[in-house]
């Protein structure tokens, strides 16, 4: 007798189909797997992009973009490679990718999988700033071919910011208290000198001011809960979600 697996407390299930489709192993994790990552971040930003407050939900965004950030705002959930607004590594890296490549006797397609587009789980556009959100799990987050995550989505942030005449933020989500958390609290701490974030871009003649931010997936969970009154939650399974947040320590 086959056993029947216990589909997760997913908000707007119908929209999260469509949105991973192409994707169906991610979805069915997403649906099934209650250890899941896309999970809570598709609950979570999903659901805060239902606020009835427009203007608060600027303010309640501000610890990922800075003071900047006002409403209205637009959020886009895993877009980047296979859904838009496209997200692409700047010419400049990608020229010295295929420098490096050509002076090892690289062949032309090595510096493929650098040169195409990435994802961001989160990315929320405000009049005057452009924020992109990684969410992290148990360990320190890493780009195409080992980069530095923080590093490609500024790379690539800053060229999409500049089209938009927006300033770039990009920022973290971790769960504290972990060893992977800790090091990506140190590592955003020492980028926010702008000598040392000019020094991990060397392609780049000049670099804009860029906000870095992090926060505790347990402090987003407690901002989240908060809101729950003022969000389009009719019919979703919040106290199932809930449950599953204390279970996994979130909140």
């Amino acid at each position: 007798m086959k056993t029947k697996t216990k589909t997760n407390p997913a908000f707007y299930a119908d929209q999260l189909r469509l949105i991973l489709a192409d994707e169906p192993e991610r979805l069915d994790a997403a649906l099934t797997d209650p250890t899941s990552l896309d999970l809570v971040t598709w609950n979570l930003f999903a659901s805060l992009d239902t606020h009835q407050d427009p203007e608060f939900l600027g303010h309640r965004f501000q610890p990922f973009g800075g003071a900047g950030v006002r409403s209205p705002l637009r959020i886009s959930l895993y877009s980047g490679r296979r859904r838009g607004p496209s997200l692409r590594p700047s010419q400049g890296y990608v020229a010295t990718v295929r420098e490096r490549a050509h002076s090892v006797g690289g062949e032309a397609g090595a510096t493929e999988a650098f040169e195409a587009a990435i994802e961001v789980p989160v990315r929320v556009e405000s009049p005057d700033v452009l924020m992109l959100i990684d969410t992290m799990g148990k360990d320190y987050p890493r780009g195409v071919g080992g980069r530095d995550r923080i590093i490609e989505l500024v790379d690539a942030g800053l060229e999409h910011a500049r089209r938009l005449s927006k300033t770039l933020a990009v920022a973290l989500v971790y769960r504290s208290g972990s060893n992977a958390a800790a090091e990506a609290s140190a590592r955003m701490q020492a980028l926010r000198d702008p000598a040392t974030l000019a020094a991990e871009l060397p392609h780049r003649h000049g670099v804009p001011p860029v906000v870095l931010r992090e926060m505790p997936w347990q402090q987003l969970a407690r901002i989240w809960e908060q809101e729950v009154p003022y969000l389009h939650l009719e019919g979703q399974p919040v106290r199932a979600f809930t449950e599953l947040l204390r279970e996994r320590d979130l909140l």
